[in-house]
């Protein structure tokens, strides 16, 4: 009883890994555009240059859309 119990929960477990891997991917890419266009909409003023800003901005970015094609592989087409 207590195996099947504990196979449920690693189930569930792994179910929502890939789902936060998705939301923290969406969270860095978001953050990644802010770095880029925050100044130039005036919703923020930095003390680095703007061309600073945009290559942290497109490392987010990237770093963002890593995660979330992790995500969304291990949720879509991980299938065993």
């Amino acid at each position: 009883m207590e195996k099947l119990e504990e196979q449920t929960n690693r189930r569930l477990e792994n179910k929502y890994r890939p789902m936060g891997e998705l939301i923290r991917g969406i969270f860095f890419i978001l953050f990644g555009l802010f770095a880029i266009f925050a100044q130039k909409l005036g919703l923020g003023e930095f003390r680095l240059s703007q061309q600073w800003m945009t290559v942290i901005g497109a490392v987010l970015i990237l770093y963002g859309a890593f995660r979330a094609y992790n995500g969304i592989r291990k949720l879509f087409f991980n299938r065993h």
